[in-house]
C-alpha cells in the first residue's frame, strides 16, 4: 500500500510539469469565465458573445509555458474586456495569478520587477471596471488583489530560484564525483607506475650490473689467455644483454617520467605482497651482483602494519639499486630498528660516487643508463631530483612520515627514512 505513495506523487508532478495540464487549465480557466459572473450573481445569462470571448481568453494558456510573456500580455487585454461585459472578477484574479506565476517561474528577477510594476496599474484598472461605487471599496478591493497577483509573480520567481540552486548544486555534484573519479584514477596511475619502476626496474638493474662485471671479468681473461670465437661471441652477447638493459631502464623512465603528476603532490600508495619479511631474499639478490649487504632487524616484521612493511621494503630496494649504480661500494648496511614511536629504515654504503665512464659500464657494476653520481637516484636522476628519491619521500610522505638522503660521516652514501607506526595509509 505505502508503496503506490511515491508513485502517485511522481505521476502528478509528471501531469502538472506536461504540456496536457496547461490544455487542461484553459479548459478550467474557460468553465470558471464562464461559472463565476451567474454564481455571484453579476449577471443572470450569458450571450454567445460572453462565450467567445471567454474562449478567446482561455486558449493562450495552453502555450504559458512557452511564450509566458506574450500570453500575459495577451490575456490581460482579453481580461478586461470580459471584466467590462460579463464581471467575472474571481475567475480573471485566478488566471492573472497564474499567469504571472508562469512569468515568473520562467523569467528572471528583472522580467519579475518589470511585470510587477506594471500589473499595479492593470489590478486598478480591472477593480475600477467592476467596482460598483467608488472610494473605500475601491482601493481595498485594489490592494488586495494587487497583493495576490504580485505574490503569486514572487512565488513564481521563489520557485524558479529554488530550480535554479538545485540545478547549480546538482552540477556542482557531478563535477565534484567526475573530479574524484579523475584522482582516484590519477592516484592508481601513479601507484602502478611506482611499481612497475620498483619491480622491473630493480631487476633490468640487476641483469646490468651482471651483464657488465661477466663482461668485464671474460675481457680480462681473453688478456691472460688466446682468444677463441666462442668467447668472443660470448662477450658480445653480454655488452648486447648490458645494453638492452640499460635502454630498457631508459624508456622505463620515461615511461614514469610521463605518469607522474605535474604537481608533485605524494599520493597514497597502498600496500603490496612484498615487506619486511621479504628483505632476507631482496638482498640475496643483490650479493648475486657483487654486492655484499648486511641486514640488521630491530623490530618484530609481524608487528609492523603492511603500509609501513611495504614502503620500507621498497625503500630499502631502491636505496640498494642506487648503490649497485651509481657507487663503487663494496659493501652496504641495511638496519630497521624503532625511535620514538617510528620505524627508521637506514641504507648506508661504504663507496665512493662512481665516474660518468664507470657508470657507463666500463667498470664491474656499470650503471644502467649513466645516471649521475653523488647518490643518483635508482632510475639515473640526482640524488635531489630523481624519481628513485623521490619515490622513496613520496612513500615515506604518505604515511606521514619523511626520507632524507646524502653523505655518510665516515664516508659512502646514507638514506634514513622515519616511518610512523601508528598512523595508517591514507
Amino acid at each position: 500500500m505505502m508503496g503506490w505513495v511515491p508513485s502517485m506523487r511522481s505521476a502528478l508532478r509528471g501531469l502538472l510539469r506536461g504540456p496536457d495540464f496547461d490544455v487542461v487549465l484553459a479548459f478550467i480557466a474557460f468553465a470558471a469565465l464562464l461559472i463565476d459572473p451567474i454564481a455571484t450573481h453579476q449577471v443572470k445569462e450569458l450571450s454567445p458573445l460572453d462565450g467567445a470571448l471567454a474562449l478567446l481568453t482561455a486558449m493562450p494558456l495552453t502555450l504559458r509555458r512557452r511564450y509566458p510573456l506574450t500570453v500575459l500580455i495577451t490575456a490581460v487585454p482579453l481580461l478586461l474586456a470580459c471584466l467590462a461585459l460579463f464581471h467575472p472578477v474571481q475567475a480573471a484574479a485566478g488566471i492573472v495569478m497564474v499567469v504571472v506565476f508562469t512569468v515568473g517561474l520562467n523569467g528572471h528577477r528583472a522580467r519579475a520587477l518589470v511585470v510587477g510594476a506594471l500589473m499595479a496599474p492593470v489590478v486598478a484598472v480591472g477593480v475600477l471596471i467592476t467596482s460598483r461605487r467608488l472610494g473605500g471599496d475601491s482601493v481595498a478591493e485594489t490592494v488586495a488583489y494587487l497583493a495576490l497577483v504580485l505574490g503569486a509573480l514572487a512565488a513564481g520567481d521563489a520557485v524558479r530560484a529554488r530550480q535554479e540552486l538545485v540545478r547549480v548544486l546538482a552540477q556542482e555534484e557531478a563535477r565534484e564525483r567526475a573530479a574524484l573519479a579523475q584522482h582516484r584514477f590519477d592516484e592508481q596511475r601513479l601507484r602502478y607506475a611506482h611499481e612497475l619502476h620498483d619491480i622491473v626496474g630493480h631487476a633490468l638493474v640487476a641483469i646490468n650490473v651482471r651483464a657488465s662485471a661477466a663482461a668485464h671479468l671474460a675481457r680480462r681473461q681473453q688478456a691472460e689467455s688466446p682468444v677463441t670465437p666462442c668467447v668472443e661471441m660470448g662477450v658480445a652477447a653480454l655488452d648486447e644483454i648490458a645494453s638492452a638493459s640499460a635502454e630498457a631502464l631508459g624508456e622505463l623512465r620515461a615511461a614514469l617520467k610521463s605518469l607522474r603528476s605535474d604537481d608533485g603532490e605524494g599520493v597514497p600508495l597502498r600496500p603490496a605482497a612484498a615487506g619486511l619479511a621479504d628483505l632476507g631474499d631482496l638482498i640475496a639478490g643483490v650479493k648475486g651482483a657483487g654486492l655484499t649487504v648486511d641486514l640488521e632487524m630491530a623490530v618484530d616484521p609481524a608487528a609492523v602494519s603492511p603500509a609501513v612493511a611495504h614502503a620500507s621494503y621498497r625503500i630499502v630496494q631502491e636505496g640498494l639499486t642506487n648503490v649497485l649504480r651509481h657507487s663503487t661500494a663494496e659493501h652496504a648496511h641495511v638496519r630497521i630498528g624503532q625511535d620514538k614511536g617510528a620505524l627508521l629504515v637506514e641504507v648506508v654504503d661504504d663507496g665512493q660516487a662512481r665516474t660518468p665512464a664507470a657508470s657507463n659500464g666500463t667498470g664491474n657494476r656499470g650503471s644502467a643508463d649513466g645516471g649521475s653520481a653523488d647518490g643518483g637516484s635508482a632510475d639515473g636522476g640526482s640524488a635531489d631530483g630523481g624519481h628513485g628519491l623521490l619515490g622513496m619521500r613520496e612513500r615515506a610522505a604518505a604515511l606521514g612520515g619523511s626520507c632524507e638522503a646524502g653523505r655518510a660521516p665516515g664516508g659512502g652514501w646514507r638514506i634514513l627514512a622515519r616511518l610512523p607506526l601508528a598512523r595508517e595509509e591514507r
